[in-house]
């Protein structure tokens, strides 16, 4: 892990102070916590009055945007959620710099284990997405819990129930700068228990530091990394769509097959206009068709099923009791692609008829009889 031996709570909150412009407006929203030691060691050296004060000039006034959320747990011989604000106006810093007055480094204890349970219960509570998430766990001391803790006589550093939190709150998508205020502190195992965390130590008096480069860096390459998952989702719901429907199984039969995707393109295309051209087909030889039969005097309209066939009786009796089985003309035949003539009676056909012949013809439209009659047949 890298280290960045400066007062960690600058690496979050030193923002140059500037009013809200239309940038800050639009920038990702911060959920940010603060992990305050209020054991009764912060006040010696000023330690405590200058964490308010750099949280009152630094945070309040500079860092927070409207739609920022500031919330605070302190521990000491305990673990306390004690207020959290979303700011949305000059009156809500107002009630955040007067809630900063009245916390007060009067505890006898420093139970940092129980400051991570607190917190990890607090995030999972938050459950909040959407926002860039920052924690700032600060601490001048060694986890010295009470008796009656769970953590009571424990190495932080070998802890596992200790680690086990601090790998749900990296999981949750969490970033964690730990501060240490002095030499002797358990800020190193607090920042080894959350992976990604980053270690930062001080002196008590927080004076001559510059890491707004680095908190520059961060939120860019938050961006950054924003940006290209973005691009990814976007190349991957792009590439879902070009693989999907038949052009995305003509790319993978293509890949497959080890062709040039145009040739099995075209190949696919021919088959499909072979396919629709034999459905075509098949409608005009199995559909029902329906036959006009006039002789000039009376018209018959029939059904012709796929192969079926009408007959025609003799001219004395033409119409309409075509089908005479004891005077059998001609019969009106349906082929695969057209009408066929079968003449019976060749006597019944006008001599100049190209019906005349016995046997079968093609349909030529009109039959002439030899009394003078004229059958027409045409298909609608």
């Amino acid at each position: 892990m890298k280290k960045f031996f400066l007062p960690a709570f600058l690496l979050v909150f030193a923002f140059p102070l500037s009013s809200q412009t239309q940038a800050d407006r639009d920038a990702p929203k911060r959920d940010i916590f603060v992990i305050l030691d209020v054991s009764g060691s912060m006040i010696n050296q000023g330690k405590f009055p200058n964490v308010r004060e750099y949280l009152n000039r630094e945070v309040i006034d500079g860092l927070l945007k409207d739609g920022d959320t500031f919330s605070l747990i302190t521990f000491g011989d305990a673990a306390e959620e004690r207020f959290s604000r979303t700011i949305a106006s000059g009156a809500d810093r107002e009630s955040l710099r007067s809630d900063l007055v009245r916390i007060e480094p009067d505890n006898n204890y420093t139970d940092i284990g129980m400051a991570m349970e607190k917190l990890a219960e607090v995030l999972e509570r938050r459950g909040q997405s959407g926002v860039r998430r920052i924690i700032l766990f600060i601490t001048d001391g060694l986890n010295a819990p009470p008796p009656n803790s769970p953590y009571s006589g424990r190495d932080l550093a070998l802890d596992e129930q200790f680690k086990a939190l601090g790998e749900k709150i990296a999981r949750s998508g969490w970033f964690l700068y730990v501060i240490g205020i002095g030499g002797q502190t358990d800020a190193q195992a607090i920042a080894d228990a959350v992976p990604g965390s980053v270690l930062q130590t001080t002196d008590s008096g927080l004076g001559g530091l510059d890491v707004g480069s680095y908190v520059d860096q961060v939120d860019r390459e938050a961006n950054e990394r924003e940006q290209r998952l973005a691009e990814e989702e976007e190349a991957r719901r792009a590439e879902d769509a070009r693989n999907s429907g038949v052009g995305g199984f003509l790319r993978r039969a293509a890949a497959g097959l080890g062709i040039p995707l145009e040739i099995l393109a075209g190949l696919f295309v021919l088959v499909l206009v072979l396919i629709i051209l034999v459905i075509l087909l098949l409608r005009k030889i199995f559909k029902t068709i329906e036959i006009i039969i006039t002789d000039e005097k009376e018209t018959l309209i029939k059904k012709l099923s796929p192969f079926g066939g009408i007959m025609i009786n003799s001219a004395a009796a033409i119409l309409p009791a075509l089908g005479n089985e004891n005077n059998q003309v001609m019969r009106i035949q349906r082929g695969a692609f057209s009408l066929k003539v079968n003449i019976f009676d060749p006597q019944a056909i006008a001599e100049n008829s190209p019906y005349k012949k016995r046997g079968i013809h093609p349909h030529k439209g009109v039959v002439s009889l030899s009394n003078g009659r004229i059958i027409r047949v045409t298909v609608r």
